[in-house]
């Protein structure tokens, strides 16, 4: 595996200047009218959040709401327009849409697999691995796994609710998660309340989920009654 060190330290300096200057301008501007100024201008016992705090945080809200956002949402309505009797559940009760999200998240995670790097030696599975091995952990497979999920490859809105491992788990957990589950919740919301007949365009092909790392579905097709 090939690390591109310089231009991914470019691009981070690049992305921390953009940033400051804009949590500068929010602060200069002093509104409370978009979350970005809410938090530059925010105080406790009269001390704003440190710069450095404020920057990481923007930093991994940008990813939150990006690649994992959307390839979740495209996997979801894949799902439901394929499995008509799905969808209807999810129409006829609403409340459902937290379920729906959360086995979307486990049935299709928009991010497969994570690389590590071990820090000594150490034997896992059986398995030895020498301190500074790259290992690649597979978080789709482990939410198929037959001994945690019954009919695992089934997306199913009624499954019962376990902790899925699609945004990872312990000390590297995704600090985006709940940003990412509100804007899935928001846009399926959105989408039944704006187009409630909508569903698959029978004249074009069904939706194909592809994808190693990021993992989502190529296109969702599909017609509503105007």
């Amino acid at each position: 595996m090939i690390f591109d060190r310089p231009h991914g330290v470019e691009a981070g300096q690049k992305l921390g200047r953009y940033l400051t200057a804009l949590i500068d301008e929010r602060r200069e501007l002093k509104s409370d009218t978009d979350f970005m100024s809410i938090l530059a201008n925010a105080e406790v016992e009269g001390e704003r959040l440190p710069e450095d705090v404020l920057l990481g945080f923007f930093r991994q809200l940008m990813n939150a709401g990006g690649d994992t956002s959307y390839h979740g949402f495209s996997n979801i309505l894949a799902a439901l327009f394929t499995l008509p009797d799905q969808l209807q559940l999810v129409r006829e009760n609403r409340a459902l849409i937290p379920q729906v999200r959360e086995e979307g998240l486990r049935w299709g995670g928009p991010l497969t697999t994570t690389d590590r790097i071990t820090m000594h030696d150490t034997v896992l599975a059986e398995v030895p691995m020498e301190k500074g091995a790259i290992i690649r952990v597979c978080i789709g497979a482990a939410n198929r796994d037959e001994s945690v999920w019954e009919n695992p490859h089934k997306f199913d809105v009624m499954r019962e609710r376990k902790r899925h491992l699609a945004f990872g788990h312990g000390p590297h957990v995704c600090i985006g998660q709940h940003l990412a589950r509100m804007e899935l919740e928001i846009a399926l919301n959105a989408l039944l309340d704006r187009l409630p007949n909508v569903r698959l365009d029978p004249d074009m092909p069904p939706p194909t989920i592809r994808g190693l790392l990021f993992r989502g579905a190529d296109a969702v097709h599909v017609k509503w009654d105007a």
